[in-house]
């Protein structure tokens, strides 16, 4: 079985220049946990991820101090950052003609928890433990 067999096709996408709250909204609307960041001409550049409205990584984003506003005040801080100022960019991404083992070779050393599927330098799913779990099962 091959990562393309499995993955979830036209995954969901933002734009570096989009804000977090739109990219907020997209991953609730379609109750997912991570999108693919990509360019103008669809190609990927990073990934962001809840976890990345979570990390402490020192560019001026703290959730915890947003938490503490009225609720007006976050989702408009929200909707004045943009997509690329916390999205991930040391990408991890697999081959949609790698084995499923590559896949889980990838998530496991490097501690991630979906990959982007890439063919010909393309975006063409994301493929995640949870499409990995089933794919096991036969479902």
């Amino acid at each position: 079985m091959k990562a393309s067999d499995i993955m979830t096709l036209g995954a969901a996408t933002t734009t570096p220049d989009s804000s977090l709250a739109s990219a907020i909204r997209c991953m609730g609307d379609h109750r997912i946990s991570a999108l693919p960041v990509v360019d103008a001409e669809g190609n990927l550049c990073g990934i962001l991820s809840e976890g990345d409205f979570f990390r402490r990584d020192g560019q001026g984003f703290r959730l915890e101090e947003l938490a503490r506003s009225s609720v007006g005040s976050a989702a408009r801080a929200l909707e004045g950052r943009r997509v690329a100022e916390i999205m991930t960019t040391a990408l991890i991404s697999v081959d949609g003609d790698a084995p499923i083992g590559e896949a889980i070779g990838l998530m496991e050393r490097h501690g991630v928890k979906r990959l982007p599927v890439m063919a010909k330098g393309k975006l063409v799913g994301l493929i995640s433990r949870a499409d990995i779990l089933r794919a096991l099962l036969g479902e």
